[in-house]
């Protein structure tokens, strides 16, 4: 008896089959959507925290209970805080995702001053790094020979940020209205953020940056080893 002829003599075998295999697809959906979700780095803005080719896990259930299949809210219990990293729908383009950090939460008065971050009058102060390695696979090499590093302290959150140009850079003040976000990239110089399109509605948000999962480095066709399971700090 071929596979077809077994099929039909056993229908209720068969639409049961079909049955689980259904209820899998929307169980996994439901949990791409409302629960956690993998996301590819496509860009460098987030250098060095997030290399290009990094895989991601990001928590829909940080900040609230969203309806599946949706970026909706059923529950709020959350908002993100100063200095974490999150998955948003960019307003400009519906269509797509950004990731970036937090600088400023409502009410934040947010300035750069000579590339000093300062939220509230209060400066958050920088240490400058020697360690290059995180920034030793960084193409081309122009960038990389040109890349500043230097640990930030955002609050009491430490996260290293990049900067490329000799010339230091100067934004705002500005005011973080009501129900939206101030986000920067870690690559301070090479990324389009809040500081060009403007606040990010809190609504927009799909969820944090928990950890690197993989990390495929397709400049020179290997896996980075080291970057899976590391935290996004």
């Amino acid at each position: 008896m071929n596979p077809v002829q077994k099929i039909f003599k056993n229908p209720k075998e068969f639409f049961d089959s079909i049955k689980t295999i259904l209820i899998a697809v929307f169980v996994a959906l439901v949990f791409r959507y409302s629960v956690a979700a993998p996301y590819k780095i496509p860009t460098g803005s987030m250098i060095p925290t997030l290399k290009i080719g990094d895989f991601i896990f990001v928590s829909k259930l940080s900040y609230g209970i969203k309806l599946p299949f949706t970026n909706y809210n059923i529950i709020t219990h959350d908002t993100p805080k100063r200095g974490e990293v999150i998955v948003f729908v960019y307003p400009e383009n519906k269509d797509l995702d950004f990731i970036k950090r937090v600088v400023g939460v409502a009410g934040d008065e947010v300035e750069l001053r000579n590339d000093l971050l300062f939220i509230n009058g209060k400066l958050m102060p920088r240490v400058r790094e020697d360690d290059r390695s995180p920034v030793e696979d960084v193409t081309p090499a122009s960038v990389r020979e040109a890349a500043q590093l230097y640990t930030e302290d955002l609050d009491g959150k430490k996260h290293l940020v990049m900067e490329l140009f000799p010339f230091p850079e100067n934004y705002g003040p500005v005011k973080v209205p009501k129900g939206h976000l101030l986000v920067m990239g870690d690559n301070r110089d090479n990324s389009k953020d809040g500081r060009v399109w403007g606040f990010l509605p809190v609504e927009n948000v799909r969820g944090r940056a928990l950890f690197v999962w993989l990390s495929l480095d397709t400049e020179r066709w290997r896996v980075r080893w080291n970057r899976f399971g590391k935290k996004v700090l």
